[in-house]
């Protein structure tokens, strides 16, 4: 089972890793400043891959929410079971996207 502290550490990793992924799509893709769709796609595909999926107690593996949807949905209980990961999924992806508009507005994205 794991622990609080071996779950944040392990969630931690994840979010470096797709941070580093969404940055890495960000200089490759769009070398200018994207435009607002450009915006909006990065920051849905940054909020589905940072949303957490927050295991239970008798959880003993840890799992983005993406792989929680999936898994729970094709090979789980079925899509009830994927109901709240996809719900934090979603929620995920709106706010990112919504973040990453307000960033190009303001100017925060780099223009070379």
């Amino acid at each position: 089972m794991l622990t609080t502290q071996s779950y944040l550490i392990a969630l931690l990793l994840y979010w470096v890793s797709a941070i580093g992924g969404v940055w890495l799509l960000k200089r490759l893709w769009f070398s200018v400043n994207p435009g607002r769709g450009a915006a909006a796609m990065l920051g849905c595909l940054a909020g589905l891959l940072l949303a957490p999926a927050f295991p239970g107690e008798a959880t003993e593996t840890v799992a983005p929410a993406l792989i929680s949807v999936i898994f729970n949905a094709v090979c789980g209980e079925g899509v009830s079971s994927a109901v709240w990961p996809c719900v934090w999924l979603v929620a995920s992806a709106i706010a990112a996207a919504v973040v990453s508009l307000w960033w190009r507005r303001r100017g925060l994205i780099d223009v070379p």
